[in-house]
This record gives structure tokens, sequence and C-alpha cells, in this order.
């Protein structure tokens, strides 16, 4: 994480430090970045780069940070409403939430392709730390479909829960990455909820 020394700094030179990063790495990816053209672009000294980060990789998961709060926040809606959703509904909004994410930051979905396919290494301190959070979210929407009685009965929640999670993380990335269309993305998605019922859902 940053060195307090950067978050000295005022907001406008952080956010400039942290979009010239993310537009080096989206461009070169983690492997060919350079951290002079970096401090370059944001109009520092290469020697400061050194008081806020420990190294190319630091910067690069302080990105993914920011990345993985704002979409967090994108749910901040759907946490407030699910309780008075169904399943069915409650994925939808669920994948609905996350696709439009990827519109409106279609940067951050590159870097996290350069992340995912390039750096298997870094996959197993980013699920640690990350993957509690998007098992939290799904977990809530499973247990809420258990007080509405529409689970099946003696369905192993927990595993049911990290299935699903896997199953959702592939078909988005797939889906943003492919550049489909709106009726081909809501036809994947409608599949797909129909598959996830027909495992967890009662008959």
């Amino acid at each position: 994480m940053p060195k307090q020394t950067f978050y000295n700094l005022t907001l406008d030179k952080r956010t400039k430090i942290e979009q010239a990063a993310l537009d080096e790495f989206v461009e070169y990816g983690f492997d060919n970045s350079n951290i002079s053209r970096i401090v370059a672009q944001s109009k520092i000294a290469k020697g400061s780069f050194y008081q806020y980060f420990e190294d190319k990789k630091d910067l690069y998961f302080h990105l993914i940070d920011i990345i993985v709060t704002q979409k967090m926040q994108a749910f901040t809606p759907f946490f407030k409403t699910y309780q008075d959703h169904t399943f069915s509904e409650n994925f939808r909004d669920v994948f609905q939430i996350g696709l439009d994410f990827a519109d409106t930051h279609p940067k951050y979905y590159l870097l996290g392709e350069d992340f995912t396919k390039k750096h298997p290494a870094f996959i197993r301190e980013f699920v640690a730390k990350y993957q509690p959070l998007a098992v939290d979210l799904y977990m809530q929407v499973i247990k809420q479909a258990d007080l509405n009685n529409e689970l099946r009965e003696r369905i192993d929640i927990p595993n049911t829960v990290l299935f699903i999670n896997t199953l959702i993380n592939n078909t988005m990335i797939d889906l943003i990455m492919d550049n489909r269309s709106k009726k081909q993305r809501d036809q994947v998605i409608s599949e797909l909820i129909i598959f996830i019922e027909s495992a967890v859902k009662r008959a």
C-alpha cells in the first residue's frame, strides 16, 4: 500500500499520479510499464516516486484497491433493496451493476485483463484480500433466497456461494472482454440465471 507521504499530497496530485499509472499499465501492461513514463506524465521527480510507493507493484495494487473500492460502492443501492427481491431479480441486478460499472470504467477492465491473464502469482494475493467481499455479496443473496424458501432442501450454502462466485466472475469477464451487444449480454445473463436456478432452487 502507498506510504503516508503519498496521502499527505493534495487530492489533485494523488489523482494525477493514479491516472498516469492507470494509463501506463493499460497501454503497456505491468511487465512493460515504466516508472519513468509515469513520473513524467504526473510531473513528479523520479526520486519522489519511492517516497510514495515501495515499487511498481505497490502502485499497481494501489490501483486495484481503488477499482475494488469503487465497484463495491456501486453496489450500495443494491444492498438497500435486495431483501425485497427474488433470487432471480437479485442475480440479474448483480450482473447489471457489474456490467454498468465496466461500461463506465473501461480502463479498469483493461487493467483487470492484464492482471488476471498475465500475472497468476498476483492472483493469490488478490483472492486472499478481496474474495471475501464477493463471497459476502453472494452469501447475502443466497441467504435471502433461503429465507424466502426459494432454495432446495439441504443445500450446502457455503459451497454453493463459492461455485456461483467463480461462475459469475468468469462469465462477467467473457462478456466484458468480448464486447457483446446489450441484447447478447441479456441473453447470456438470462441463460446463466436459469442454469443457477436449476441447480439451487426448489423444483
